[in-house]
């Protein structure tokens, strides 16, 4: 039986509330209403003790009254912007039945992936428990990228497994309900003074600058397609893995070949989308949080790889890096071309939104590093966790689907308990099987001299 959150006011809490969408939330809103490729957050966690569904039960009430349990309300006016109401439906504790065997997380995980979520009514995340043939448990956590990027989403069942988060909970707290006629009015009045502002200059500028107006012109006129990917068997499915490398094995890999922990996996991502497309040069986004409080508060950097001896070169690599997280800005990669502002695509409409930007800061590879997540999570209810793994999940992908965008690599990295763990999706049909995409992985890694353990 569903539930239903508790409204939350308009409280900035965790990073993640925010009353109206963000720019970055709409783009994903629009994927669950035909216009991308839908995609949904994922967190698991390992334990070594086995788990039932009483011990998840606090964590999932705190959950429901929580920053995740948000739906979207649609403007009544244009220009306004959607908004979030705290009232969603709440689905229960998933528990699978029976015990998974040893290798076959991964693809419990992916099934639980596709689990569909309503971001209009709800619910917008769901919280899962598996016990495991050889001992432990598993636990995952599901949610729309509208209402959670992977930080945002480990940060908020972290604290919901927390005292602190069963305290803060309990405060009484101002509905967030839809907003009124009145705030819609304002709320559009407000948009359209800052894209009519944004945009004069943006073209008073491309009277002065020969290389602006070529910028704008060439947005114009511009027909962008990204790599052509194999058609792939009707009965494809995006191939995924999860893996855990010993963390201290792994930094003194990169050490040893005067890099970091971070630009390694940078050279895993790089190597894997070459090998998949068999020659360069590629481009790999590197997201970089921006510290708000919007639900999806990320910008990305963007680098160029040649081939795979420059996927060997982790000083090139690092250099290129931080070139590329200096040009990054606010939201590179996700607005409209030539230095309109990013609310256009807000002011604009959906359709015509998704027609001007429809991949949105979408590279070959992604490189997504989480960096070290020891103490989100890693007790609930007295258990102590030892892996933590986030990813993005594209549920029901189908080959036919991938040509909507250019990314044929996308991998998490998160650190924690001293292991590195790694989640991989490839929605590229070029790699038919999770088997093929081991083999793939084995190989890059071989040349670290590491192993991996897959879940």
């Amino acid at each position: 039986m569903k539930q239903r959150g508790r409204p939350i006011g308009t409280t900035e809490r965790l990073g993640v509330r925010s009353e109206r969408l963000g720019v970055s939330d709409d783009i994903f809103w629009r994927t669950h209403h035909g216009m991308g490729l839908p995609l949904s957050m994922q967190g698991l966690w390992r334990f070594d003790d086995t788990l039932t569904a009483a011990d998840l039960e606090s964590a999932h009430r705190a959950l429901t009254l929580g920053p995740l349990t948000r739906r979207v309300v649609r403007r009544r006016i244009w220009p306004a912007r959607n908004a979030f109401a705290s009232d969603a439906a709440v689905a229960p504790i998933h528990v699978e039945p029976e015990p998974l065997a040893p290798g076959t997380i991964t693809a419990w995980a992916d099934t639980r992936g596709e689990r569909h979520l309503d971001i209009d009514a709800g619910p917008v995340w769901e919280l899962s428990l598996a016990r495991l043939e050889a001992g432990g448990s598993v636990v995952s956590l599901v949610c729309s990228h509208v209402v959670a990027d992977a930080r945002a989403l480990v940060t908020a069942a972290g604290v919901a497994a927390s005292e602190t988060s069963s305290l803060a909970t309990t405060s009484e707290e101002s509905p967030a309900g839809p907003p009124s006629l009145a705030d819609d009015i304002r709320d559009g009045a407000s948009q359209l003074r800052i894209v009519v502002g944004g945009v004069a200059r943006s073209l008073w500028k491309g009277c002065r600058d020969r290389a602006h107006r070529a910028e704008l012109f060439a947005a114009a006129q511009r027909s962008e397609t990204g790599p052509v990917k194999s058609s792939g068997s009707p009965r494809w499915r995006e191939p995924t893995a999860i893996f855990s490398v010993d963390a201290g094995a792994w930094k003194r890999a990169a050490a040893e070949h005067c890099g970091t922990a971070n630009t390694l996996f940078t050279a895993l991502i790089g190597e894997l989308v070459l090998q998949i497309r068999g020659s360069g040069p590629v481009e790999l986004a590197l997201p970089v949080a921006r510290g708000g409080d919007e639900a999806n508060s990320l910008t990305a950097a963007a680098i160029a790889i040649g081939s795979i001896d420059e996927c060997h070169d982790l000083p090139l690599l690092r250099k290129r890096a931080r070139a590329g997280f200096a040009a990054a800005g606010d939201g590179s990669g996700l607005g409209p071309p030539a230095g309109m502002p990013a609310e256009l695509l807000q002011v604009i409409g959906h359709r015509a939104a998704n027609a001007l930007v429809p991949d949105p800061g979408s590279r070959d590879g992604l490189a997504s590093n989480l960096g070290e997540l020891d103490g989100f999570l890693s007790i609930l209810a007295g258990h102590r966790g030892h892996a933590i793994a986030a990813r993005s999940v594209h549920p029901r992908l189908s080959a036919r689907d991938t040509s909507a965008t250019r990314t044929s690599v996308a991998g998490w990295a998160a650190e924690s308990a001293g292991v590195m763990t790694i989640t991989l999706a490839i929605p590229d049909p070029a790699v038919a099987t999770g088997e093929d995409l081991h083999e793939l992985i084995n190989k890059a890694l071989g040349h670290w001299e590491l192993s991996a353990t897959y879940w």
